[in-house]
């Protein structure tokens, strides 16, 4: 298709990366099929005609997604608009989970996040970006260099995009407060040291190197759930103190330094809430703020993070509670990234959904879903691409429907939003109340539980998980991937059939050797063996998904539960052999009782349960002393 761009000066580079997403060639207008004319305004509007269409933009991104809009019906006479809700918006992309993305695949991202019509991004960075006067910081973590942000900032700009850094600057520091240099630097294993001169030294290069990599003139310093404040080196030093305090004392520290370099400060809200709480709830409905804690926060931004509550009313009392401390609102949701081995979709819509409702009526200017890679990034961003079509769909409508989302989805992204649908099954199984409020991770219970042990067996035996995964894989199979989904499905289509495979095996070798019947034991060593090739097929199926989107750093922690797996697959089968042909007599590991499992998350109606990893393993301690 051959297109004529005239009127307002555009980048020829952003021209090029719409054109090249479109499939099309940028021609005169002599040799065009058709003229479009672009022109700046308030909002999006598109005036089309048979061969000709204007175009009025707000920013780039609503015109790269104008664009698409238009592209589904060139040809046509039509007029459309849309009025944003949102002064910004786009995603919080967490690399500080193991998961840190390559530069042409984070590329490939913003490219999507612009199309889409999102005009912001947040990249969530821990110790995942190099500073040069700490050399340990981010050390061997796929950490980005300071080339790598300002090469990712270049390309935002051409985008429309703004990159904004997230950082840690109090807590969630135990990645980069692991080494040596940061002993006298730390409180507590993951909280910095307050009112510390070598602390300041340090939070003065990290914000200096964000100044230097960034356009943008916002940073979040994050400092929430810094629960053990002052009770670590600090106490030691300064006596028992009251959390605020310390808390207002670092932030009169940390602001200025922003300032310094010409930086507006925003920051997680919730540890002054759970300091004016009496149970210490984020959520607490009857919070109170003492006057002199409001006057003594400095210029600073807070961030209401909620990605838990279903119903409107909870969001509209929350922001009610948040303009009590008198500073800008930010609000960040979440899409469910975090669940397990799949986005859960059920509770994200749902969250989104009341969150971003409740956003509009308190007229909110800033807004991000959070994609975040809790226990070690199972769940690659991209299986949230769906949850960002949501995000961006009620940017430009009130209240979008499941039909205009699904409708748009296949616009934007050539594949039906059914596809992506079909990730929230893993766990929405049997069991689990609709749309997963409690956040059950059935796949990841089942995928990991030991097939001796079996910490989840008692629990997860109730329910027909074969069939269901069973069909699930089936269904996966027909689904017609596009390129930047392929490895994704294909990760996904192996890991219902493991699961499938997995979802009876330790409840027939227990009952088989329960009633002493070795034929049925036999079969369960063929079974073990068809689950161990299957097991490295995932494994090799989720190696090719991590190496196309993500840096090597990281992948070594996934890889080692894959290993542990599969070779406890192998032992399991060596056990049951030796107990077959008689060389021992019993197997310890089946004759320990079968409980259901108990915590650390509460079992409640619709709830099969919850975990991470080591909890889900083994009893026995993974690692630390």
């Amino acid at each position: 298709m051959k297109v004529h761009l005239s009127g307002a000066s555009v980048s020829p580079l952003f021209c090029n990366i719409v054109s090249e997403n479109l499939n099309w060639e940028l021609t005169s207008k002599e040799q065009s099929d058709y003229q479009l004319q672009l022109q700046p305004g308030e909002h999006l509007q598109i005036y089309a005609s048979f061969h000709k269409a204007t175009f009025i933009y707000g920013n780039l991104p609503q015109l790269f997604r104008a664009l698409t809009l238009w592209h589904n019906q060139c040809g046509e006479c039509f007029n459309y608009e849309e009025q944003p809700h949102f002064e910004k918006i786009g995603p919080l992309l967490d690399f500080s989970r193991n998961a840190v993305m390559t530069v042409p695949a984070l590329k490939k991202m913003l490219t999507l996040i612009a199309k889409m019509g999102l005009n912001s991004c947040m990249l969530y960075l821990e110790d995942t970006y190099e500073i040069e006067e700490y050399p340990y910081f981010g050390h061997f973590r796929g950490r980005y260099t300071q080339a790598e942000l300002k090469e990712l900032d270049d390309f935002a700009a051409i985008l429309g995009v703004e990159l904004i850094p997230a950082i840690q600057t109090l807590a969630h520091l135990s990645n980069p407060l692991r080494w040596n240099y940061a002993r006298k630097l730390k409180d507590t294993s993951d909280i910095l040291l307050v009112d510390d001169k070598n602390t300041y030294l340090l939070i003065e290069s990290m914000i200096k190197t964000c100044a230097n990599s960034f356009r943008s003139k916002q940073i979040h310093i994050g400092m929430d759930e810094a629960h053990q404040l002052g009770l670590g080196r600090y106490l030691k030093q300064h006596g028992l103190e009251d959390p605020f305090s310390i808390m207002s004392k670092h932030l009169n520290k940390v602001i200025p330094i922003c300032e310094k370099y010409g930086l507006e400060a925003m920051m997680w809200s919730d540890m002054f809430f759970r300091i004016g709480s009496k149970s210490g709830d984020y959520y607490d409905p009857e919070v109170h703020f003492q006057k002199t804690l409001v006057q003594n926060i400095p210029n600073v931004a807070m961030v209401y993070w909620d990605y838990y509550h279903h119903e409107e009313k909870d969001y509209l009392t929350n922001f009610k509670n948040h303009k009590k401390l008198a500073k800008p609102v930010i609000f960040a949701s979440g899409i469910w990234t975090w669940n397990g081995l799949a986005p859960n979709y059920g509770k994200s819509i749902a969250t989104l959904s009341a969150g971003l409702s409740a956003a509009k009526k308190q007229q909110i200017k800033q807004v991000y879903a959070t994609l975040w890679g809790d226990d070690g990034q199972e769940t690659a961003h991209i299986a949230a691409l769906l949850g960002l079509q949501y995000f961006a769909e009620a940017q430009y409508t009130k209240t979008p429907s499941q039909q205009l989302v699904e409708k748009r989805f296949k616009l934007f992204h050539g594949q039906t939003a059914h596809d992506y649908l079909l990730l929230d099954s893993f766990d929405q199984t049997p069991g689990v109340a609709k749309n997963n409020p409690g956040g059950s991770n059935v796949s990841k219970l089942l995928l990991y539980q030991d097939l001796l042990f079996g910490l989840y067996e008692e629990t997860l035996q109730p329910y027909d998980l074969k069939n269901w995964y069973k069909n699930l894989a089936r269904t996966l199979k027909t689904v017609q991937p596009t390129t930047v989904s392929a490895t994704l499905f294909a990760y996904y289509q192996q890991l219902a059939n493991v699961l499938a495979k997995k979802a009876t095996i330790n409840t027939a070798t227990l009952l088989a050797y329960q009633h002493h019947n070795d034929e049925e034991l036999k079969q369960s060593i063929l079974q073990l063996k068809e689950l161990v090739l299957s097991l490295e097929k995932l494994h090799l199926a989720h190696r090719d998904l991590w190496f196309e989107w993500y840096k090597p750093f990281g992948w070594e922690i996934l890889e080692l539960r894959y290993a542990g797996l599969i070779k406890r697959c192998q032992t399991a089968i060596w056990r049951i052999e030796q107990y077959v042909t008689g060389k021992i007599n019993t197997l310890e590991e089946l004759d320990a009782p079968r409980l259901p499992f108990d915590g650390p998350y509460p079992l409640d109606p619709g709830t099969i349960g919850r975990n991470l990893f080591y909890g889900i393993y083994s009893a026995s301690k993974l690692s630390d002393v």
